[in-house]
């Protein structure tokens, strides 16, 4: 009895003990909350900390020689704050701002997928409209059956858009609104509405702060191209992440309103490029209009990335590509090349792999890429398209130098050995046609192999074609390069194709004998990037060897100019070529651009000697394309260039660029009277 009694008056005074503890903390709160309230609350109400990301510039991008193709500068930007609970008064001012900047003619973000005036219908950029349609309104839990204009009424009601706006009005707001959930808005994220605003409407906003009551103005990092539209192919954009992106990089400290590299070398670099933001926490007392500054931590910018582009190099190559282009186009004979309009040349070092210059014609300013998008996805010539990289074409007779060293190395024939064409080649009951037997009904004689390369003598490569067989001649064409990735950097490469039984067969058709003949001198089914054939001409030219090609030279810290990487050549295949049949090939190619060659024209007076091919190829529509590929010096080679006009109608017409390039290269943009020739040998 007595063990229970014990017990139970230490229960007791735990009751006792949890009872004052209770009434204790009631006190408490009955103090703070009604006796002190109104003085606790007049002090919140007061201040206002909020946490403002201040954004790390990216890293430059520079050329071999590290001068800047991109770098930055600093530039007003505008956001949308969160301020209270007040959403009609946010609505005002989000109205406000954009009425602002439509006055002035500015855009901003309005990706909701209903059109912009009535009658309203669905907007979805690709072509399953139905599918995203479906998924749009799942996602809001909307009947898949709801018109445009019933789901523009959901969201007014979702974003309390008053019924007293105008149609247009709100609809305007409602797609800045949409945009604003998309990125996130709340009082911890602010909207990032636009970046590099002028100047002039920075003071607009400021000298009207009730107006704008939550909008912010702050300076950050803004990308500034150096050199207007060169290397744009190369060096790409940056735009806003998407909701895909950031589900992907948000455990990478990247925001919703981040940006990041979306293509070319932007992309490409992004890990390297990408600084570490930091953060200012401002504490502002609302009435008195004062702010302080009570924590910062300095942003951490991002690493340079040095490319092995040639600054002068890459725009001497794109000025020629464009001059060329339109001397074609203008000068053309019986309309022969009168339709020329795009076109591309890499130029290679051909004992590394490194890309000196990758030029794209027609072009496009990366600084409005964003801004003018809809224009330029319209425009002639498709300018957003990297030719060099994305552009497959057939290579013609540049193709040639593959189907002799194939020849060669497999015994079908020897350097030595003559054959006597006779223009008009029949095999198994067709006929397959050189061009002096179409233009003049003419032969090229009794001629070898590095002749025939030359004249460019399809009848001579229809015969090592058919004595050689595809199987070879594609082992030689990959070893080389052709219809494999070269693995450059950047991600718009495509891998092209050759000629073959699997590739016909993939296709729905029949590798027939007589396609081998067709593939031999470039046609058929083969389909390679300038890119890809620069690099085979490379590696043709250095005697083997098949370098992986690169853009990337050394990345350096900005914080303490340490090297954090540098790229060295790495060697994909070594092509084994006896050296009497590569002496072959490379005399035919030497003879090309000498007396009687099919390019004679445009390099008799060049200063220098150098290899080359020409090539075209017949299209579905139009002229055919020109191709060229050449090497130089010829007895040392250093570089490798490839030339793809479209509709050039001939290689030798579109030689002269290739010509431009190595000019350039060897004697730079000076006075041709500093060069060491005499005068009737100048360039022309």
């Amino acid at each position: 009895m007595l063990h229970k009694k014990g017990e139970k008056n230490r229960y007791n005074i735990l009751y006792i003990i949890l009872v004052f503890l209770v009434l204790l903390v009631l006190q408490r709160l009955f103090v703070l909350q009604i006796l002190e309230g109104d003085n606790y609350r007049e002090i919140s109400d007061s201040r206002l900390a909020r946490n403002i990301p201040v954004k790390a510039p990216r890293g430059e991008i520079l050329d071999r020689y590290g001068r800047a193709l991109i770098t930055n500068r600093m530039g007003h930007s505008i956001a949308i704050a969160k301020i209270d609970d007040d959403t009609q008064k946010l609505n005002q001012v989000v109205l406000s701002l954009a009425e602002l900047f439509d006055s002035v003619g500015l855009s901003y973000a309005d990706t909701f997928p209903v059109s912009k005036s009535q009658p309203y219908s669905f907007e979805f950029s690709d072509d399953d409209h139905k599918s995203k349609e479906k998924d749009f309104k799942k996602k809001y839990k909307f009947d898949t059956n709801l018109s445009a204009q019933e789901v523009i009424e959901k969201f007014k009601k979702r974003y309390k858009i008053a019924d007293s706006y105008p149609e247009d009005k709100a609809r305007k707001l409602l797609g800045i609104r949409y945009e604003m959930e998309q990125r996130n808005f709340s009082s911890n994220n602010a909207y990032v509405f636009a970046k590099d605003v002028d100047i002039s409407l920075v003071t607009q906003i400021k000298e009207q702060r009730d107006k704008y009551s939550c909008v912010t103005v702050y300076q950050e990092p803004i990308r500034e191209y150096t050199n207007g539209t060169t290397a744009a192919h190369i060096l790409g954009y940056i735009g806003i992440i998407n909701a895909e992106e950031y589900a992907e990089l948000k455990d990478k400290n990247y925001g919703m309103n981040d940006y990041l590299g979306k293509q070319g070398v932007e992309k490409a670099f992004e890990e390297y490029l990408k600084g570490t933001d930091g953060t200012n926490s401002i504490e502002r007392k609302i009435k008195e209009g004062e702010s302080e500054l009570v924590y910062s931590q300095d942003p951490i910018p991002g690493h340079s990335v040095m490319l092995t582009i040639d600054l002068d190099l890459q725009k001497a190559a794109e000025e020629a590509l464009k001059t060329h282009i339109n001397r074609i186009a203008t000068t053309s004979k019986y309309n022969n090349g009168s339709d020329a309009n795009a076109g591309s040349a890499v130029v290679m070092d051909l004992n590394s792999g490194e890309i000196l210059a990758l030029a794209s014609y027609p072009t496009y300013d990366p600084s409005r890429f964003n801004l003018d998008y809809n224009e330029l996805i319209k425009a002639d010539g498709n300018p957003i398209l990297n030719r060099a990289l994305s552009g497959v074409y057939e290579p013609g007779s540049t193709f040639k130098p593959v189907t002799a060293i194939a020849a060669l190395e497999e015994g079908w024939v020897s350097p030595a050995e003559t054959l006597a064409t006779k223009g008009r080649y029949n095999y198994l009951g067709h006929s397959f046609d050189c061009n002096i037997y179409r233009s003049s009904g003419g032969n090229h004689g009794i001629i070898n192999i590095s002749e025939a390369l030359r004249d460019s003598c399809n009848y001579f490569f229809y015969e090592m074609g058919k004595r050689t067989g595809i199987e070879p001649i594609n082992f030689y064409a990959q070893s080389f390069g052709l219809g494999e990735y070269t693995g450059i950097e950047l991600q718009e490469e495509v891998k092209g194709q050759l000629a073959g039984p699997a590739v016909r067969k993939a296709r729905g058709g029949e590798w027939y004998p007589g396609d081998v003949l067709q593939a031999s001198i470039g046609q058929s089914d083969n389909l390679f990037t300038p890119i890809q054939i620069a690099n085979y001409i490379a590696t043709v030219a250095n005697g083997g060897t098949n370098y992986k090609a690169h853009l990337l030279k050394a990345v350096k810290s900005n914080v303490d100019q340490e090297i954090i990487k540098e790229v060295k050549p790495e060697i994909k295949h070594k092509v084994d070529i006896k050296p009497e049949n590569l002496d072959a090939v490379l005399k035919g190619m030497g003879l090309v651009t000498a007396e009687g060659g099919t390019a004679s024209a445009t390099f008799a007076d060049f200063p220098i000697t150098t290899g080359g091919k020409t090539g075209s190829a017949q299209v579905s529509r139009g002229s055919a394309n020109g191709i060229y590929v050449g090497f130089a010096p010829y007895d040392d080679p250093q570089i490798a260039v490839a030339v793809v006009v479209e509709h050039g109608a001939s290689g030798s017409g579109v030689s002269p660029i290739a010509r431009d390039i190595f000019w350039q290269y060897f004697y730079g943009s000076g006075e041709l009277s500093a060069v060491n020739v005499p005068k009737n040998e100048l360039l022309p």
